[in-house]
């Protein structure tokens, strides 16, 4: 028979009555806490609603003119860009073929070495010749009227020189006599001979000056070949991009004044093209206004100030007071709205617009995260 310990049976009821009381602890701590929480009252949170400050003015529309200020460089009114059409060895003319160079009307710029295709054409005048000597027997005796005419034609022929006019025919058994001898057509091949034998010397068609050279003495040139470009100088046009609403304003002949970038020199210039198609992008026609000055050089810059015409029943307003592209805010009983305008015309800094009414209330500054409907106080 086992014997019991007493003393290990009074240590297990003690830990089975502290299971309880240490579970009962806890949920009367969790009890208390939870009391606590649900007694604390959230703080209230303050709103406050801040109206906006803003300046007005009230609006006065009239009539203003049109300024229209643009920048652009001046390109030369007569440009010549020299190509070759024959081919041959670039020869050195009376003045050196390089940039700044210039040239009076009719003078040598280009001479390309044409001694062979020369000697073609003069043993073809010489032959030319020879057939007519051929021919004056026959015209004796079968046109007699027609002989001193021929004669003297045959005469003034030389092979260094062009060949001069033929006599006039009027007589039409004669003509096909003459079409018949390869008259006409001999003299006519000739004439194109001579004609591509000038191609070998390009002369310049206006007192200018050579603006580029891409070729020296020596070089080999093709048919096709760029040799360089040639303006007039003292005649520029100016190119500009002008809003294409304002071209109803513009005329040809219309008087430009233009300045140079520092503004120490002026000059007056004459709209002279006005380009009819509107540019898809941007909404603009160019506007070509002519210049005449020897002080100008190609390239420079200069500043357009164009008066257009006057406008009437229009307000002019600063860039920054535009919403949305095209809505200005007025206000009507503290509240602001939305009002849409016409814009006519732009510059740098203000826009002039239509659409406003006299007295109405504008808002003269702008105002950031500004919406219609928003509650504002004037403050003038």
């Amino acid at each position: 028979m086992k014997k019991v310990n007493p003393f290990s049976n009074k240590l297990i009821m003690k830990k089975k009555l502290q299971l309880p009381i240490a579970i009962g602890i806890i949920a009367l701590a969790l009890g208390v806490k939870k009391m606590m929480e649900s007694s604390k009252k959230a703080p209230d949170k303050k709103t406050t609603k801040t109206i906006k400050s803003i300046t007005t003015t009230l609006v006065s529309n009239s009539s203003l003119p049109i300024q229209i200020q643009s920048t652009g460089s001046i390109m030369a009114k007569d440009r010549a860009v020299l190509y070759s059409e024959v081919q041959g060895i670039f020869q050195q003319t009376s003045k050196p073929f390089k940039a700044g160079v210039r040239y009076s009307n009719g003078q040598a710029l280009i001479r390309i070495n044409n001694s062979e295709y020369a000697a073609s054409v003069k043993s073809q005048r010489i032959n030319f010749k020879s057939l007519i000597i051929g021919t004056l027997a026959d015209i004796q005796f079968d046109y007699p009227a027609e002989l001193t005419a021929w004669k003297n034609y045959a005469n003034s022929i030389s092979s260094d020189n062009s060949l001069p006019s033929m006599p006039k025919v009027t007589n039409e058994n004669f003509s096909n006599y003459l079409s018949g001898k390869s008259i006409f057509g001999n003299y006519y091949t000739i004439k194109n001979l001579e004609t591509r034998l000038a191609k070998y010397t390009i002369t310049a068609p206006f007192s200018g000056v050579l603006v580029e050279a891409n070729i020296t003495p020596g070089t080999l040139i093709s048919p096709g070949q760029k040799l360089g470009e040639f303006i007039r100088t003292g005649i520029y046009e100016l190119e500009l991009n002008v809003n294409a609403s304002l071209t109803d304003f513009l005329k040809l002949g219309k008087k430009v004044t233009l300045f140079n970038t520092d503004k120490t020199s002026t000059y007056e210039g004459t709209v002279s093209r006005i380009n009819s198609q509107i540019d898809r992008a941007s909404q603009t026609v160019k506007l070509f206004v002519e210049v005449r000055s020897n002080e100008l050089s190609e390239g420079e810059y200069l500043e357009a100030d164009i008066n257009a015409q006057n406008i009437d029943n229009v307000l002019e307003i600063n860039r920054n007071l535009i919403v949305d592209e095209s809505y200005v805010f007025l206000v009507k009983d503290s509240l602001l709205i939305k009002q849409p305008i016409s814009i006519v015309h732009s510059s740098q800094n203000s826009i002039i617009v239509k659409g406003l009414t006299d007295s109405s209330e504008l808002v003269a500054t702008p105002v950031p995260g500004g919406y219609e409907g928003m509650k504002v106080i004037v403050k003038n």
